[in-house]
């Protein structure tokens, strides 16, 4: 008898121990959200200057140039860029796509994502993207008017100009 009650003090113990253990997890987590969200992001704007040219863009000729954030370790974004190239490379005057590479240590020595790319490939080398826009989520689309203003953000899976639809 005197062992189960040593037994249950130890359970009831490791229990109260494990609560108090999920319960910092969870106020941790929630003050590192609170953070974040409390933090003030610059609205994102295209400035090829801050941004590490792989490949030069075109000229737009009046064109919007849609930017896709990609990590080249994430097919999902790859897969929206060529949809997205796909979608848009009928139209009368297609946007000029380009690519944002985000979250790599390295400049990629390559691109192959097999679309054209007419807005131009650049390396976010200092994490514009993450920290100074405030993102988060690979595959999203951003578009810019031929001054650099942003016009929309939409994320991957949506055209950006058709009222959200799916592709």
């Amino acid at each position: 008898m005197e062992m189960e009650h040593i037994t249950r003090q130890r359970f009831e113990r490791l229990n109260a121990l494990a609560l108090m253990l999920a319960l910092g997890v969870f106020v941790a987590l929630g003050l590192a959200w609170w953070r974040d969200r409390a933090r003030l992001f610059e609205t994102p704007r295209f400035d090829a200057a801050r941004f590490t040219v792989l490949s030069p863009a075109a000229p737009l000729a009046g064109r919007e140039r849609w930017l896709v954030a990609v990590n080249l370790d994430c097919p999902h974004c790859q897969a929206h860029l060529r949809a997205l190239a796909a979608r848009t490379a009928a139209r009368a005057q297609p946007p000029a796509l380009a690519v944002l590479v985000v979250d790599q240590a390295s400049p990629p020595p390559a691109l192959h994502l097999g679309v054209p790319l007419a807005g131009g490939a650049y390396w976010d080398r200092l994490q514009i993207w993450r920290e100074s826009w405030g993102r988060r989520v690979y595959g999203e689309t951003f578009r810019f008017d031929g001054l650099g203003r942003m016009l929309s953000a939409t994320p991957a899976g949506v055209v950006p100009d058709s009222s959200g639809s799916r592709m």
